[in-house]
């Protein structure tokens, strides 16, 4: 794996992650762009607006997730969480800050929050299974031990983050593919949701938190949080302690959204 692509000067490099995240982010902004439904919800210039805030808020929302769930990584140093070349990012954070940033400033425009947000939940998931190769290049979000398993990947790059030289689950593959085929299924299920606004964004919520509690099983770099309820102890992640409510509200929101006539 090649976690670093070009040297630029000093601690700056062209980071293998941020140019797949940077492809990600350009085919949802073509896919989305040229979607009819954006075309019918707002103009050119509140779209890239709206694609602006989004991807801040998006980024803010990963950095702050990940500084909460794991302060220790920072040690201390609150202030790295402003440098993009010190690693850390959590991808449901940058999903609800997203959210937060363009539902505020969607509303602030009079324009329909629910099928803004439908349309960008329909392509999202393209955009993360394109920035899991980048984890994939960098080392991140590695995998347990996985001795024997003939698809078991070996990091000797000494500049990725996961454990070098030991044979791992590729977390960050399984991950990639778990995006794909939520887009496909979003992709399927449109014809049918798209005329109950909301209903696709909070489908993707609701496979996206499948998702992200079954992939961190396998993931060797989680934070475990054990919770005791009476003389049994559960023992999660924090990202999958998050998943499960994030999932109840969203699975609610469907129902509620699929039930009404409005």
């Amino acid at each position: 794996m090649h976690p670093r692509l070009l040297h630029i000067y000093g601690p700056l490099w062209i980071q293998s992650y941020g140019v797949m995240i940077a492809i990600g982010f350009i085919v949802l902004v073509f896919c989305t762009y040229n979607h009819p439904l954006r075309k019918r919800l707002m103009s050119d210039i509140i779209y890239h607006n709206t694609l602006f805030i989004g991807l801040a808020s998006g980024i803010i929302g990963g950095r702050l997730l990940h500084a909460f769930a794991e302060p220790e990584t920072l040690q201390g140093h609150w202030i790295d969480i402003l440098f993009p070349w010190v690693p850390g990012f959590y991808a449901l954070g940058a999903i609800i800050g997203a959210i937060i940033g363009i539902v505020t400033y969607v509303w602030w425009r009079k324009v329909p929050v629910l099928p803004v947000l439908d349309l960008a939940a329909l392509y999202v998931p393209l955009m993360q299974s394109i920035a899991r190769i980048g984890c994939f290049a960098a080392g991140c979000c590695y995998g347990t031990p996985a001795y024997g398993l003939s698809w078991a990947i070996t990091f000797t790059n000494p500049d990725a983050v996961a454990p070098l030289n030991v044979p791992l689950h590729p977390t960050q593959l399984y991950m990639s593919i778990g995006s794909l085929i939520i887009f496909i299924l979003l992709r399927l299920a449109w014809p049918r949701l798209k005329s109950r606004a909301g209903s696709i964004v909070m489908l993707a919520l609701m496979l996206e938190n499948i998702s992200r509690f079954v992939m961190d099983f396998w993931r060797a770099d989680r934070h475990l949080a054990p919770l005791t309820f009476g003389n049994s102890t559960v023992t999660l992640s924090h990202a999958q302690w998050l998943a499960i409510p994030v999932f109840l509200v969203a699975m609610v929101g469907f129902v509620v959204i699929w039930r009404s006539n409005k």
